[in-house]
């Protein structure tokens, strides 16, 4: 079988699973331009294009590009060989910031068993001594945290919806149990490397009960982890019909009726849920982290505040950086990269930057850039050296 994608002829790969390898040029860059809140600087890495994880309310599927292959056709798009292409990245330049593997699609799905591309990256990052982190719904090899124990700033996030597995197969019907989920936090916990759990998101009427929340938090703790990162489920306009029909199969009309009735605050591309719902929730979560004494953040939550999109995390964020550990940004001597002295790597608050880039003391004009490659190399050929490095 054979498809073509943007003009050029791909044959597809039936097993494990229906995918094409697509030679790349992509390119690291950082957060897409718009309502940023991330503090900290990241390079953002997706070997795939696509997802064997199956959640039916991933806002990928409302992206451009490969991304629609997945969406209408069911088919993951490979990027060929990307680990050498980045490597090569990261060889030109001599500031780096924390990679991001990856920020769409599950770096450990299951198709990454046949390509290793996610272990292979982070293999890559860590031989530089560049930090390196993840999010997944799914089982960590080995290999990775036995590499990401070696450079001191890597870290893992790991994302559990709910401690009912019934739901959670619904929901995430790719993705791995809920047993296995707080392991994954144990095993990244007792090695030293910063675990992060994520409840990201939480689905309305069916996994935002208070008890099942504190208690999901307890485990989280008690697995090791520091630090809690929530959202609400937003809906992509674009897929809007296709999430409400999966929840109306799955959860039956009434929870559909629900969803339509709560769902009513359009912020750009998205719907989300009212402000006020959103707000008891994180409201609820912040105090529950409080009294546990772990640090509590928001991923990429708003409300409109005469026509514009505010971020909430100043209302609710309670570490310094959103994903509840100080990354410096990196720069390199000699044939590694090392921390700047006394960066916190919270460049969008930024006014006296250590690194010695004006462009990242982001708090000076109020600007939430995002920035690319290009940008990476012009800050190296200005900074060959970095006397403030440990």
């Amino acid at each position: 079988m054979k498809i073509v994608v943007n003009k050029r002829e791909y044959e597809v790969i039936e097993e494990p699973e229906k995918h094409i390898l697509v030679s790349t040029k992509k390119e690291l860059h950082g957060w897409w331009p718009g309502k940023r809140e991330c503090t900290s600087e990241r390079m953002l890495i997706n070997p795939y294009n696509g997802c064997g994880i199956g959640c039916f309310f991933c806002y990928a599927l409302a992206f451009p590009g490969h991304f629609q292959t997945f969406c209408e056709k069911g088919i993951i798009t490979v990027a060929k060989d990307f680990d050498r292409v980045v490597a090569k990245q990261l060889d030109s330049i001599d500031i780096a910031s924390c990679g991001y593997l990856s920020p769409v699609t599950d770096p450990f799905q299951p198709l990454n068993e046949k390509y290793h591309l996610s272990e292979k990256i982070i293999r890559v990052f860590i031989e530089r001594n560049i930090p390196i982190e993840f999010i997944t719904k799914a089982f960590i090899p080995q290999e990775v945290i036995e590499l990401m124990k070696l450079q001191t700033h890597s870290f893992g996030q790991v994302s559990i919806l709910t401690l009912d597995d019934k739901i959670r197969k619904l929901l995430v019907p790719g993705g791995s149990s809920t047993s296995i989920l707080f392991n994954n936090l144990k095993r990244l916990a007792n090695e030293g490397i910063f675990a992060v759990c994520r409840i990201d998101p939480i689905f309305p009427y069916l996994t935002d009960k208070p008890k099942d929340l504190t208690e999901l938090i307890e485990r989280a703790r008690g697995a090791g982890v520091k630090h809690i990162i929530a959202s609400v489920l937003d809906i992509p306009l674009r897929i809007k019909e296709k999430i409400l029909k999966a929840l109306k199969s799955h959860f039956g009309v009434g929870i559909e009726w629900n969803y339509r009735k709560l769902y009513q605050e359009k912020i750009d591309a998205y719907l989300n849920a009212r402000i006020d719902y959103r707000k008891k929730i994180f409201h609820l979560l912040g105090n529950i982290c409080e009294k546990k004494n772990i640090t509590f953040a928001l991923c990429m939550e708003y409300q409109l505040k005469e026509g514009e999109a505010v971020g909430l995390n100043q209302e609710f964020m309670s570490s310094r950086n959103c994903e509840g550990i100080n990354i410096p940004i990196y720069g390199r001597k000699e044939e590694k990269f090392y921390p700047v002295s006394s960066c916190s790597g919270e460049c969008l608050n930024c006014s006296d930057p250590k690194c010695g880039i004006e462009d990242l003391a982001m708090s000076k004009d109020g600007s939430r850039k995002d920035w690319c490659l290009k940008d990476y190399r012009r800050w190296s050929e200005k900074r060959r050296c970095f006397p403030n490095i440990r």
